[in-house]
């Protein structure tokens, strides 16, 4: 049990085909340049990470949100070949790029009302995090043409934590919000309009 701060993750888990195939580029990775810090990580779409809360609070925040976020319809994306972000000390992300239409612009422009994200959201699947610009150079001319197209559905969110200040900290599930939605976005929109909108955390 958890008793002083935590950390929560709100992400989206694509079905086992998708997580199976993002491990084997994972793996085939770690095969020119070593083991990296998210080698072992399950393929998962990052939506919000919250460090450092107050567990009481937390957990009424997200008893809050659950209603909204229940009445979402699920989504199809697809995976659409291979991107990258450059960060600070010559440091890189190779990424699956998950292809944005008007409905998955839609879809996460109202996932991000829904839990109150103020920052700007580039949905896509880490496959390599944070290496140095010497394992960039070794990986990214493996990735850069590769024409892969993958489509799948995402049914729910789920939320995971960890204790902020644990000596081995592991993420472990909290809770799972299936999306039941069967309408379209504009019904959904106006509904959310006369929700009393709760800031996240």
């Amino acid at each position: 049990m958890i008793t002083s701060y935590a950390d929560y993750l709100f992400l989206l888990s694509p079905p086992p085909p998708v997580k199976e195939l993002v491990g084997k580029y994972k793996k085939a990775s770690a095969k020119h340049i070593g083991a990296f810090k998210s080698v072992d990580s399950p393929a998962h779409i990052s939506i919000l990470h919250a460090e450092r809360q107050k567990p009481y609070f937390a957990e009424h925040t997200v008893s809050q949100i659950e209603g909204s976020i229940q009445i979402m319809p699920p989504v199809l994306l697809h995976i659409d070949g291979f991107k990258y972000f450059p960060h600070q000390h010559d440091q890189f992300t190779i990424y699956a790029h998950i292809r944005i239409t008007p409905a998955v612009d839609a879809w996460f422009s109202l996932i991000r009302k829904n839990l109150n994200i103020k920052k700007t959201l580039v949905p896509h699947i880490t496959v390599v995090r944070n290496i140095p610009k010497t394992g960039f150079k070794i990986l990214w001319p493996h990735f850069r043409h590769k024409k892969l197209v993958e489509p799948f559905w995402i049914n729910e969110l789920k939320i995971v934590r960890r204790e902020t200040f644990g000596g081995f900290p592991k993420w472990e599930p909290f809770k799972t919000f299936q999306f039941k939605g069967t309408k379209g976005f504009e019904m959904l929109d106006k509904k959310q309009k006369v929700q009393k909108q709760t800031d996240l955390f």
